[in-house]
């Protein structure tokens, strides 16, 4: 056996082996990596089905149209990791001689401690290199794998640039727009560091719950009735929902839950006003309204006319916060020429 790992986060790996679980034969970490990244989640075994398996197997989709592979590590009784591999979405290996879990111990404080593992998700690239993408700190804590596949995209080692369509394409910019747009106003608006990572995570996920909307509502040409509208308008509260209930998201799900909340009420889905409505969702609703109109997204089909703060300013202290407007206008003239549409 070889000597124990001990690694640093972003620090090389000591070699280690694991073995096919298919096959019984013994891949070594060099080999493992050598065709490019590859995402190791290690889970603990288990004998049911819980949220692990789901998230893993969307992950394992996501990741398929990439140059990265996922390949889960367990132990060799691991139903859940049996039913990714049967499926397709992810390689099984086993660690039976134990020298990649003390090489992935829990890390805490940026540093790798032996014997204290947890289930995760990890990214070793060609040069051996490891990486967190994503550790569980509490029991079902196994959020959307859109939102492990954005992080590791961040990492810059998981993905490299896939072929999209021009559809796929506008929506990216958009989305990338959108964030860089949240953070720039919740800046001027005094948000701390860790608020602002809350609010640009709450972007990204706003619109989870739209997922459960009939395909007949979005695509729906004209005004919608009482009752599609009734379906869209719970939207949120499924956005909310589907980031799970872990207390580390309690302030995404409570800003992704009021985004489409106005100042004097008439908002969804509870009718919130004021400073009732989180600073964040506040933020939330004029970005994006502002790249609607700026952009020229329409919804049904209704094309917006005039200038993008010009028509936001109309439903100022009604629909949306007077502050959060001036701090838009602000980001939007301090924008380089081509980001954004000026006023």
């Amino acid at each position: 056996m070889s000597a124990t790992p001990q690694p640093q986060l972003d620090a090389e790996l000591a070699p280690f082996t694991l073995i096919s679980a298919e096959s019984g034969i013994t891949v070594a970490l060099d080999e493992l990596i050598k065709a490019g990244p590859v995402v190791l989640a290690w889970i603990e075994n288990a004998d049911h089905d819980d949220p692990r398996r789901e998230m893993l197997h969307d992950l394992g989709g996501l990741i398929a149209s990439s140059a990265a592979r996922l390949v889960v590590v367990s132990g060799p009784g691991s139903s859940i990791a049996r039913q990714l591999a049967n499926g397709g979405s992810a390689e099984w290996l086993t660690d039976a001689s134990g020298d990649a879990s003390r090489a992935f111990g829990l890390i805490d404080q940026r540093r790798m401690r032996r014997n204290r593992l947890l289930d995760g998700l990890f990214v070793v690239d060609e040069r051996r290199v490891l990486r967190l993408a994503f550790v569980v700190q509490e029991p079902g804590q196994w959020i959307p794998a859109s939102f492990v596949a954005s992080r590791l995209a961040r990492l810059g080692t998981a993905f490299h640039e896939p072929v999209v369509t021009a559809d796929e394409a506008a929506k990216a910019i958009g989305e990338t727009e959108l964030e860089a747009l949240v953070r720039g106003v919740g800046e001027r608006l005094g948000l701390s560091p860790n608020e602002l990572t809350q609010l640009a995570t709450a972007s990204r996920f706003r619109d989870l719950g739209m997922s459960v909307v009939p395909d007949e509502i979005i695509t729906k040409e004209g005004p919608l009735s009482d009752d599609e509208w009734a379906i869209v308008r719970r939207h949120p509260e499924r956005s909310a929902e589907m980031l799970g209930d872990s207390p580390l998201f309690a302030t995404v799900r409570e800003i992704v839950r009021a985004s489409h909340e106005h100042m004097d009420g008439s908002g969804y889905p509870n009718g919130l006003a004021g400073e009732r409505i989180p600073i964040g969702a506040r933020i939330l609703l004029v970005a994006e309204s502002y790249l609607a109109i700026a952009f020229g997204r329409s919804y049904h089909g209704q094309e917006p006319d005039g200038e993008p703060l010009d028509e936001l300013r109309a439903d100022s202290g009604t629909r949306y916060d007077p502050a959060v407007l001036d701090a838009l206008a602000e980001v939007v003239r301090a924008a380089p020429a081509g980001r954004a549409q000026t006023a």
